[in-house]
């Protein structure tokens, strides 16, 4: 880190553990900003950056677009009702993933299924594979 405690990009991407492309990519986004930049032209940034990042890193680990984060980090910015703008974006990527679950399940019930069918004798066809083929001219209530 450099004089006042500011750090250059590449003093930046080793401390957050992030890439070039992706800062510029927040930068683009309007999710991180330098704070200043050296005579030869070098973006600056400072430990609000550093903090940004790991909010960002956090954030999309918890599956949050990159517009979804902008509207996090502005509403806490410039929201008096920012506590509740929060809730209803958390309500919402909530019921989102409970959606994925679901269908994730029932995508392992399927393949359960169709893997219990290769428990058989070994033959020329293999039965998982038959089913498979099959269950797109089955209706749903029909399949495995």
């Amino acid at each position: 880190m450099g004089a006042q405690g500011l750090m250059k990009m590449a003093e930046l991407t080793r401390a957050c553990e992030v890439s070039d492309q992706a800062i510029r990519l927040y930068e683009r986004e309007g999710l991180l900003k330098p704070v200043g930049r050296t005579p030869k032209g070098h973006r600056l940034f400072d430990q609000h950056a550093v903090e940004t990042l790991g909010f960002i890193k956090q954030a999309q680990r918890c599956g949050f677009t990159l517009a979804e984060i902008r509207k996090l980090l502005t509403s806490n910015l410039s929201n008096a009702k920012a506590c509740e703008a929060t809730r209803s974006l958390l309500d919402q990527k909530l019921g989102h993933i409970e959606h994925q679950l679901i269908s994730l399940r029932s995508m392992q019930d399927i393949l359960q299924s169709l893997r219990s069918a290769c428990d058989g004798e070994p033959g020329p066809a293999c039965p998982a594979f038959i089913r498979l083929c099959g269950a797109g001219n089955q209706n749903p209530k029909e399949r495995p």
